[in-house]
């Protein structure tokens, strides 16, 4: 399985025996004159399908107009005093928060103009336009093995200060920690696991910490960044 990331690298996830429920999705995290940001990458139609699936939908004040080959959405919450921006192209979707409510159009419009962005069934990219000053932080990727676990890609150079400095069990994907947490009456409660090999550390987070299916793919599943 090969996607594009919004930064223009290959992801390349094989070896897992059982499917992905979705498409890759990405959060990560923009850096400009204007300070830092953070915004996802998500396939076409996500921020009105979750809203409406979890009841948020009747409370936004939207907004929609056509831009750039897609459509803006802005989804004012008044409640919580925000907006959700979302760029929607024919494969993916860009979105984006800022404080605030009857937030201008133009200012997600302007954000979004510091980017090449190229939406196709491989993958979204968006990369800073020469000029712009903006350049790419840290970068997560994610999916879901229905009923099983949860998959969180990030660069290794992301996070290699918080890597375990022990030597880990050599699994397909790397080298492999992993991890149990208790509750309070010693019941265990959550199992995952970290998989790290040269360009990726995967973290993956079983749905149910005694599902032998989980201990199939932490062994077999290999994640690759190029």
């Amino acid at each position: 399985m090969k996607d594009r990331t919004p930064d223009g690298r290959t992801l390349v996830v094989d070896g897992n025996s059982l499917p992905f429920l979705n498409s890759w999705a990405y959060v990560f995290w923009m850096h400009g004159p204007d300070g830092a940001f953070r915004a996802q990458v998500v396939p076409a139609g996500s921020a009105e399908i979750l809203g409406k699936q979890l009841g948020d939908w009747p409370r936004y004040k939207v907004r929609e107009i056509a831009h750039n080959g897609g459509r803006i959405l802005s989804l004012e919450d008044a409640s919580i005093g925000g907006t959700t921006f979302v760029w929607v192209g024919p494969q993916h979707e860009i979105a984006t928060y800022i404080g605030g409510t009857n937030v201008p159009l133009e200012i997600f419009m302007d954000w979004l103009a510091q980017f090449d962005v190229q939406d196709s069934p491989t993958g979204l990219t968006m990369l800073p336009r020469p000029g712009s000053r903006v350049r790419y932080g840290r970068m997560l990727a994610f999916n879901t093995i229905d009923q099983v676990c949860s998959v969180q890609i990030k660069p290794k150079g992301d996070v290699t200060d918080a890597l375990p400095r022990s030597t880990g069990k050599r699994v397909r994907g790397g080298s492999m920690w992993r991890s149990d947490e208790y509750d309070e009456q010693g019941n265990l409660k959550v199992r995952s696991a970290i998989v790290v090999n040269d360009t990726t550390a995967t973290t993956i987070v079983a749905a149910e910490p005694d599902d032998p299916a989980f201990v199939g793919v932490v062994e077999s599943v290999s994640c690759g960044l190029s």
